[in-house]
């Protein structure tokens, strides 16, 4: 029995580690999972979707409406109460009963043949409200897209800080071995000793840091994606590869974001819809004029035969109409209507205006911060090469005895700060090309 507890143990045990394996994802996998589970897309999507139920029903305005009416009616009636031959009430000894039932079947159909050209304008008003809903998916696309690439690459960075602060955390301990084995031979003091292992214990603190950080990243990556699982993460990839922006021009920028940029293309859709709206409104000032055609078929008797008749026959109607309706005065109701229409309508142009400031804006201003990277992450790179030299240097001294260990110490520290401010920069540039992107509404590369 004790074997087979065992064996089942091992099975439960080998169960969940199997179902916690890590999710292995590359950025292009995230955006395609991001694409499938993100509640944002997929929100902008379902609005899209019914935005064509608006566009059928606006081009239904210009079509004939059709119905058919189905009907029955019985009645039967009990009086003691009859009439003579002029037409006088007598009252008999005895009742008589009196049934009776009909049925009645009918088409109509009508169509609008004027209406100032509200139809037209609704219809218009429906395409161009439509084209704001594509408009916005693609939106919230490129936000999707771009916020996860930014999570992705600072969940890699958050990686790339656990090897360095495990390099660090070598680094130190080699410094404690070789602090212990100077010691020993009195070329170091015991405060020195000590001062390596306070070292040692800061760096560890570091790597834990460095480690919770990076399970925050992940979080936030699968929040991004819409991952609602929490299986650990397995990334492959690698930061962006820095260039000098300098090759592209913020004009040219400009001009590609005002013709690719999803928020503009929204904009532009809204002032088109507030303006199909706002002529739509001032068509109620015009004559409306219908049209309409009808056939009935009816039949009644004096008993409850004709109850559910479906092919009543003796009497039969065929009529057509037209109707012209001329507004006069509805109490002010079409002068607000257009007044708030025209007011929509303004409103929307000066959105549009203002979509397109912000859009310039932006697209300059997250080609500057690109700029402002690159040139950090030269500089953090140079700052780099030079501490390694200066840290091989120092070794080589410390070892010697030429220098002591405060100032050795002081040097490992600064390098280990290049080092973080490095990857710093990487992750920086990767992120600011992602927000240039963003901005402009396709990718900016080599």
């Amino acid at each position: 029995m004790r074997a087979l507890y065992l064996a089942a143990g091992c099975l439960m045990i080998a169960t969940t580690v199997g179902a916690q394996a890590p999710t292995v994802l590359t950025l292009e996998r995230a955006l395609e999972l991001a694409h499938q589970r993100n509640p944002a897309y997929l929100r902008a999507l379902a609005q899209a979707d019914a935005s064509g139920a608006s566009v059928r029903a606006g081009f239904g305005a210009f079509l004939p409406s059709l119905s058919a009416s189905l009907g029955w009616s019985g009645s039967q009636n009990t009086t003691m109460v009859g009439q003579d031959d002029f037409g006088r009430p007598i009252t008999g000894d005895s009742s008589v009963t009196f049934k009776s039932s009909g049925a009645n079947q009918g088409v109509s159909s009508s169509v609008t043949l004027f209406d100032g050209f509200q139809n037209v304008n609704n219809y218009r008003a429906a395409q161009a409200s439509a084209d704001a809903a594509s408009a916005t998916v693609s939106q919230q696309a490129v936000a999707v897209e771009a916020e996860v690439a930014r999570r992705f690459y600072s969940a890699l960075q958050a990686r790339r800080l656990i090897a360095v602060e495990e390099q660090l955390l070598a680094v130190s301990r080699r410094q404690l071995d070789a602090t212990d084995r100077l010691f020993r031979v009195a070329a170091r003091t015991e405060v020195d000793v000590l001062g390596a292992q306070v070292q040692v214990a800061q760096q560890e603190q570091a790597l834990e840091q460095a480690r919770g950080d990076a399970r925050r990243a992940d979080l936030l990556l699968a929040e991004a994606i819409g991952l609602e699982d929490h299986a650990e993460l397995e990334l492959v990839g690698s930061l962006r590869e820095a260039f000098d922006p300098t090759a592209f021009d913020a004009d040219s920028l400009v001009q590609v974001g005002f013709q690719q940029s999803p928020v503009l293309a929204r904009a532009r859709a809204d002032a088109a819809e507030a303006g199909f709206s706002a002529g739509a409104a001032k068509g109620r000032y015009w004559p409306t004029i219908t049209a309409n055609a009808n056939f009935n078929r009816s039949q009644n008797t004096r008993n409850f035969d004709s109850f559910f008749d479906f092919n009543p026959q003796d009497n039969r109607g065929l009529g057509v109409g037209l109707n012209v309706q001329i507004p006069i005065f509805n109490r002010f109701a079409s002068r607000d209507a257009v007044a708030q229409a025209v007011a929509r309508s303004r409103v929307a142009d000066e959105n549009l205006r203002e979509a397109e400031l912000q859009l310039e804006r932006s697209i300059r201003s997250a080609f500057i911060d690109v700029g402002t990277a690159y040139r950090r992450l030269q500089l953090a790179q140079r700052a780099v090469d030079l501490s390694r030299r200066r840290l091989t240097m120092a070794q080589e001294q410390y070892q010697l005895g030429t220098i002591g260990f405060t100032d050795f110490q002081q040097i490992v520290t600064q390098t280990s700060q290049d080092a973080r401010q490095l990857i710093n920069a990487e992750l920086e540039f990767s992120r600011a090309l992602v927000t240039l992107e963003e901005s402009v509404g396709r990718g900016v590369g080599r």
